[in-house]
């Protein structure tokens, strides 16, 4: 996961840098900011004990988005070549 923050940390560096961007221009903090502002509204509606499942909740979902994007990227279907030997990942 940290790796994939980073890619998406690059590439978004790569396209303030071709439109000519200032950092702050940058949609990466808002969505923190927006997950910041969720969670305090929680607390603030709930309960502070709320947060740690806002957290945990969070953490899920992440980890389904990259089960999906594993899925789709590069899948679970290989052809089987011979019994037990499976063709290589492209």
């Amino acid at each position: 996961v940290r790796g994939e923050f980073l890619s998406a940390c690059r590439i978004e560096a790569a396209r303030l840098r071709r439109k000519g961007l200032p950092w702050w221009h940058s949609e990466i903090p808002a969505y923190f900011l927006v997950s910041a502002a969720m969670a305090l509204g929680l607390a603030a509606a709930t309960g502070p004990l709320a947060v740690p499942f806002f957290l945990a909740q969070s953490a899920v979902a992440v980890l389904l988005f990259e089960s999906v994007n594993y899925l789709e990227h590069y899948g679970l279907e290989r052809r089987e070549l011979q019994p037990g030997q499976f063709e290589p990942v492209q």
